[in-house]
């Protein structure tokens, strides 16, 4: 391993995914890298993650699944994004104040913008019934989030002071902002840099390259391990 525990060969890497802001992060850092990697859609759909053959790679049986020609194996989305950031020496900050912030802001997205946001998707676009608290609750805590980032980015071009994974982790979560009844133009600063992420060749890669599907409504049974007659692992 060299200074930044990068292997002696370069690795190939094998991301599984499915269209979702975690798979889309780390596809944007593959592109930031300019790595040399293959994506497996694994369909979540139809129970494809529920397999034992997948519970191997992840026992939560979710995507994203990173693994390398170097044996390497990293499940959750964060830690993939830490992991590559680090084996390659980039996008953590570009000091040790910089990395701090950087992974206070990664964490706040896994901890806070991620779970909110996702909930707010489900309650206000995909739940098989309107549950108007829960439409609520979700859609004034993301409002809250946006503007908890919006004064972030007031301060500092970057959430972590540079451009870093945090932004990557957190860009994804924001493009679907309408899901969440939210306007990334009510934020003045969050709308700036919202645009600057988009003109990142990488970004724009990740998202030409992004996969859509449109799931059938049965499927989401599946989707949200919420049916009777779902595969289950052994």
């Amino acid at each position: 391993m060299n200074e930044h525990n990068q292997p002696s060969t370069p690795a190939h890497y094998v991301l599984h995914y499915y269209p979702s802001p975690n798979s889309l992060k780390v596809i944007i850092l593959l592109q930031e890298l300019g790595l040399d990697w293959e994506g497996r859609y694994v369909d979540l759909a139809t129970g494809e993650q529920l397999t034992p053959t997948f519970a191997v790679l992840n026992p939560n049986r979710k995507v994203p699944v990173l693994e390398s020609s170097n044996g390497d194996v990293v499940f959750e989305s964060g830690a993939i994004l830490e992991f590559l950031a680090q084996r390659h020496g980039a996008f953590m900050g570009a000091n040790e104040a910089e990395r701090w912030q950087c992974k206070q802001w990664l964490y706040w997205q896994m901890s806070a913008l991620g779970p909110i946001g996702g909930q707010a998707h489900h309650f206000n676009k995909f739940a098989p019934e309107k549950v108007p608290y829960a439409i609520r609750r979700y859609t004034d805590e993301s409002n809250r989030l946006y503007g908890v980032l919006n004064e972030r980015l007031s301060q500092v071009p970057w959430l972590g002071g540079s451009y870093s994974i945090a932004d990557m982790a957190v860009w994804p979560w924001l493009v679907h902002a309408d899901w969440q009844g939210q306007s990334v133009s009510d934020f003045p600063a969050l709308a700036a840099w919202y645009d600057a992420m988009q003109l990142r060749a990488a970004v724009a890669a990740a998202w030409a390259s992004y996969p859509t599907r449109e799931i059938a409504a049965e499927d989401y049974g599946i989707l949200l391990n919420q049916r009777a007659d779902v595969l289950k692992p052994s």
